[in-house]
């Protein structure tokens, strides 16, 4: 398989897409890894510790415990990225549906399901050689992702305890080309590698709250996801295309099956979260979180690149939440929750021996809507990886819009 080096010029595409991501970091492994979580835990930098009684933290299922409302939830992402190298800044726009999920509450505990993206992969990237002769371009281009199905269940162990496990399937393709155009050549030849994935995990959490003097309320959560490994099967073939794209007559599959590579396992790492927290019911919120991912997973054996490391990340996150009066009859404005939150991942993927990290300051506002649901606008500024050893800095700003609807079936009773 052929070493890529990413002191490639990253030329500009994109315009509108239907993608959650362009970036040259998802090349690598199985795509970037998607910050996902309700438009809400976003806005307070991914906090898996905070939960109530309306809302859904599609990132710890032992907060269903609490819920005594029929809920769903839907979020979109917007996210305009400029990319900046030592030779060439630009830009790209890409959006898609976060998340869709349903929670359920009963008697004896809470379910939700739904779906969420895992990965996204989407770049493209040039390499023009002019030392040959005759000159080579080098055209890298990707499009998949990995997606969740998940299920989660929620139940209240003891008084203010709960506990929760959530399990997923993984589903998704991965594709990646490179296409080698030769000057003067009229048919381009194209290396086609294309992965089909799936696969199983799951997680385990648990929360505790403990209200003191009636007012102020502790908040803990721990989530811990153990080693899973997807099964993906692959195929890959040299073919000829013409300029438009379309296949030019030759088409040939490489024998994978004698290498090794139809049929491979992709590992993803177990990681171990904690989250504290305290504030006053309906009023504010402050909390802290630390993810801990282990080192070793996300790689994708087909592309067999040998300038990159999945190594162990740590992502920190602190954030919160000011409702200045949720039953305010005369200022509109107070009746809306302010949230604002900063996270930053550190380590992780490793690419010419340089770290790349990740850091996003959120925030944004809830919006009451009939009853107690919500629509929820939130923002991100933030910035990822590196300008050394060639490589490309991204500085992002997302808009995510989240609609969270509440209705009462059955069975719960209405007071905490």
């Amino acid at each position: 398989m052929h070493k890529i080096s990413i002191f490639f010029i990253l030329i500009s595409l994109f315009g509108y897409s239907q993608r959650s991501s362009y970036s040259p970091y998802s090349y690598f492994g199985v795509g970037e890894t998607n910050f996902t979580a309700t438009v809400e835990n976003q806005m307070m930098g991914g906090n898996t510790a905070y939960y109530d009684s309306v809302h859904q933290n599609m990132n710890n299922a032992a907060s269903l415990a609490k819920l005594k409302f029929v809920n769903y939830s839907v979020g979109v992402d917007l996210k305009n990225t400029s990319y900046l190298s030592d030779s060439e800044n630009e830009k790209s726009t890409a959006a898609a549906i976060n998340y869709i999920s349903v929670a359920i509450p009963t008697n004896l505990l809470s379910f939700s399901f739904g779906i969420k993206p895992k990965t996204s992969v989407g770049y493209l990237l040039e390499n023009d050689d002019k030392s040959r002769t005759p000159s080579e371009l080098n055209r890298f281009t990707g499009s998949g992702g990995i997606s969740n199905a998940f299920v989660s269940i929620g139940f209240e162990l003891f008084k203010n305890w709960g506990l929760g496990v959530s399990s997923s399937y993984a589903f998704g393709n991965l594709n990646h080309y490179h296409i080698k155009i030769l000057e003067d050549v009229e048919l381009y030849t194209r290396v086609a590698s294309e992965s089909s994935v799936s696969g199983l995990d799951y997680n385990f959490s648990s929360v505790y709250q403990k209200t003191f003097n009636e007012k102020i309320t502790i908040y803990t959560s721990i989530v811990y996801q153990p080693e899973a490994n997807y099964k993906s099967r692959n195929n890959q073939a040299i073919q000829t295309i013409n300029p438009n794209g379309n296949f030019g007559g030759d088409s040939e599959e490489i024998d994978l099956s004698a290498i090794g590579l139809k049929n491979t396992n992709i590992k993803i790492p177990s990681s171990l979260s904690f989250g504290l927290g305290f504030g006053q019911d309906k009023k504010w919120f402050l909390g802290l979180n630390y993810l801990r991912t282990d080192e070793g997973g996300y790689k994708n054996q087909l592309m067999g690149l040998d300038n990159v490391e999945f190594k162990s990340s740590q992502t920190y996150s602190v954030g919160g939440f000011f409702l200045p009066k949720y039953d305010s009859f005369t200022d509109y404005f107070k009746t809306l929750t302010y949230r604002v939150g900063l996270r930053y991942k550190n380590g992780g993927l490793y690419v010419n021996n340089q770290q790349i990290n990740e850091i996003g300051l959120n925030f944004g506002f809830g919006i009451p809507l009939a009853g107690i649901s919500s629509a929820n606008l939130g923002f991100e500024f933030g910035q990822r990886g590196t300008k050394k050893s060639s490589l490309i800095k991204e500085k992002f700003f997302s808009i995510r819009i989240g609609v969270s609807l509440n209705d009462l079936w059955f069975v719960r009773s209405l007071y905490n």
